[in-house]
């Protein structure tokens, strides 16, 4: 957990001390402006680009009730946090279906690792709803034992609804487990889910939540939709965004990346159609099924790709491959005879490649970020002395990005906070 939290901590780069001493976009000129000028109630209950953010605006709520010098910080750690702790999710609900730990460990820690668009995501409360949607995909695939887990998971399930319409993917996932194993547990988390989604579709189709972003224009042509998930999803999923997203000089070179993803992925459908070890056919036909559609109504909706829309997908298609690969036995074998050969050698490829991909995507910095986000500790400074020359003054500015970006590049802080 404590090494989760240093490895998001250190990926931002900043004009002051990265993440620590800077807030990011919506995290600032939506959910903590609303915490520190408006109710609890009032804002929990402002949608955003047409949905509610309920963890959001909860860890907002956390965050300004610290003096205004420790937000920066204190947002930066709670996201982070966050992270770490949705990795555990992770780790544990796979349990029972990946009994070894390196096989569990090799799904959860890429929720932490994030090789897609960390510029954006990372130490950032605003997009923790794109890791929260695999922890769910996760916890309503495992069967909780526990009296704690039974009813820690719909809470979950409700929470994740509340705070993204994404969450709508998930919901046949939901009904079917709910139907099939007809457990209490799995009918509290289709309800919890059902009601949180809901929530978010009927206020948003009853008008109470409008979601106009500028520039914005869906696309629902199910062709480039496929076109964008085979020339930029699988191979940001497997070689990271560095070598992907970056602006495509030599055309040939970038054809050749592509190519090698997609050799990833159908190797491991050949091995598994070769290989005798049983793999899990099911876990990865509905990792990969989920991947491909939360990937289309996302990119659909939007009429682009950001890159922080990948990362969901990313993580499915992560256990879709971890499900294809799975030895029989976890033993050190590394025979190549015959189709039951390679004992853990194709899992071990896997797990150093995304190693590899981790590492070099570890400071792929973001286009704005890193370079238009002033230090909030020079800007409390200087804020706390025009509050202090002016009683009469009653907010200033802070910035949370460039200041073209008129909807998420400032935000109001009352004066009353800085004096």
């Amino acid at each position: 957990m404590a090494f989760g939290v240093v490895y998001s901590l250190g990926r931002v780069r900043g004009p002051g001390a990265g993440a620590i001493d800077t807030v990011w976009a919506e995290d600032g000129a939506n959910f903590l402006h609303d915490a520190a000028n408006m109710t609890p109630y009032d804002a929990f209950t402002t949608p955003l680009n047409g949905y509610y953010h309920f963890f959001p605006r909860l860890l907002a709520e956390i965050t300004t009730l610290l003096p205004v010098s420790a937000w920066a910080a204190c947002n930066a750690t709670l996201a982070a946090l966050s992270t770490a702790g949705l990795a555990l999710i992770v780790y544990a609900a796979s349990g029972a279906h990946l009994r070894h730990p390196a096989l569990r460990l090799l799904v959860a820690a890429p929720v932490v690792a994030q090789w897609a668009a960390n510029g954006e995501i990372v130490d950032n409360v605003a997009t923790l709803q794109f890791p929260a949607l695999y922890a769910l995909f996760w916890v309503l695939l495992a069967v909780q034992a526990r009296r704690a887990g039974k009813l820690a998971a719909p809470v979950f399930a409700l929470v994740v609804a509340l705070s993204t319409t994404l969450a709508i993917t998930l919901l046949p996932l939901a009904l079917a487990r709910a139907v099939l194993r007809r457990d209490r547990g799995g009918i509290l988390m289709a309800v919890a889910l059902a009601l949180g989604v809901g929530v978010q579709l009927y206020t948003y189709l009853s008008g109470g939540a409008e979601r106009e972003i500028v520039g914005v224009v869906p696309n629902y042509d199910p062709l480039w939709n496929l076109k964008q998930f085979a020339e930029l999803q699988i191979p940001v999923t497997y070689l990271g965004e560095s070598w992907i997203r970056v602006p495509i000089v030599h055309t040939t070179e970038h054809r050749a990346l592509i190519l090698l993803a997609w050799a990833v992925l159908l190797t491991a459908v050949g091995l598994a159609l070769w290989r005798r070890t049983r793999p899990a056919w099911l876990l990865a036909a509905v990792a990969g099924v989920h991947a491909l559609g939360l990937f289309a109504v996302q990119v659909a909706m939007r009429g682009g790709v950001p890159g922080r829309y990948l990362l969901p997908s990313l993580l499915l298609l992560v256990t879709a491959t971890v499900a294809l690969l799975l030895p029989s036995t976890w033993t050190g074998a590394t025979s190549c005879r015959g189709p039951e050969g390679f004992g853990n050698v194709p899992i071990v490829v896997l797990a150093t490649l995304l190693t590899v991909v981790a590492v070099a995507n570890y400071r792929h910095d973001h286009i704005w970020r890193t370079t238009s986000v002033p230090s909030w500790s020079k800007q409390v400074a200087a804020n706390e002395a025009l509050c202090a020359a002016d009683p009469s003054l009653k907010a200033v500015t802070f910035r949370s990005g460039p200041a073209s970006k008129r909807m998420w590049g400032s935000f109001a802080v009352p004066c009353s906070r800085l004096r």
